[in-house]
């Protein structure tokens, strides 16, 4: 389950990082007045900002439910150990000296 979560940081992260390279190149190559006058420039720089902006939030969301799951399986573990423990001092093992 973790191989696919980490497949897909991998991915809306290659995807973002795509997208705003792509647009800065674009804008690079475009000079400054086009891209505050017209409207395509602008769209265009509007969407690939929104693009990064939504991928963050999925990134973070991933990673915070990675971390919920993780720390749900420590919960666990160490409720058994605290039940063992406790189940050990009502009845100890018994020693014949």
């Amino acid at each position: 389950m973790t191989g696919k979560r980490t497949l897909v940081i991998v991915f809306l992260f290659s995807l973002s990082s795509v997208v705003l390279s792509v647009s800065w190149f674009i804008f690079n190559r475009v000079d400054i007045d086009l891209i505050l006058t017209e409207n395509p420039y602008q769209f265009v720089l509007t969407m690939s900002c929104l693009s990064f902006v939504v991928t963050v939030v999925s990134l973070h969301r991933l990673l915070f439910d990675l971390q919920y799951k993780i720390n749900e399986v420590k919960d666990k573990e160490k409720n058994v150990r605290d039940i063992y423990q406790y189940d050990q001092l009502l009845d100890p093992p018994i020693m014949n000296n």
